[in-house]
C-alpha cells in the first residue's frame, strides 16, 4: 500500500475528497486560505520521506503532476529535497493554461527556479512539496481551492 501522507504549511490546508469530475476518483483537495502566505503549500510524503527516492538522472528530470486550478496563468512551484536536509533541495514551476478544469502540467527540475539550487544529480530528492499560485499570498488572491 502506498502512504500519501499530505503536510500542509504557511495557511495551506487539504482534504481527500472524491474527484469532482469523476467519483470514482479520490484527489487530494488543497485549499489555499485567504490568510495564506506566499510560501503557502502541502509536502506530499511522509517526514521520513517517499518510500523510494525520486530517481532523477542525466535526461530524466520531469515530474508530472495532474492538477485543477481555478484560475489560468499561475505559477504552481514544486520543490524536490532531501528530508534529512532540506538545504538540499531543487525547485521548479509550470503554469496552468485552463480554469476549472484537470491538466498534467510537466515540472522539469533541469530548469530551477530562480534564486533556487541547481539540480544535483549526486543527491538524494525523497521529498516533495507543492505550492499553488506561489508567490502570491491569500490576503491577496482570497481563498482558493486546487
Amino acid at each position: 500500500m502506498v502512504d500519501y501522507t499530505l503536510t500542509d504549511f504557511g495557511g495551506n490546508f487539504h482534504i481527500i475528497v472524491p474527484d469532482p469530475t469523476n467519483a470514482a476518483n479520490t484527489v487530494a483537495e488543497v485549499n489555499k486560505d485567504s490568510t495564506a502566505q506566499t510560501w503557502a503549500g502541502t509536502t506530499i510524503s511522509t517526514p521520513a520521506g517517499l518510500a523510494s527516492a525520486i530517481p532523477f538522472s542525466m535526461g530524466n528530470t520531469i515530474v508530472s503532476v495532474r492538477v485543477w486550478s481555478p484560475d489560468a496563468g499561475i505559477p504552481i512551484r514544486l520543490k524536490a529535497e532531501d528530508h534529512t536536509d532540506p538545504t538540499i533541495s531543487v525547485e521548479t514551476e509550470a503554469t496552468t493554461t485552463v480554469a476549472g478544469q484537470w491538466e498534467t502540467l510537466e515540472f522539469d527540475f533541469s530548469n530551477e527556479a530562480p534564486g533556487t539550487a541547481a539540480i544535483n544529480l549526486a543527491n538524494t530528492y525523497d521529498m516533495l512539496s507543492i505550492f499553488f499560485n506561489f508567490g502570491t499570498d491569500g490576503a491577496t488572491a482570497g481563498f482558493k481551492t486546487y
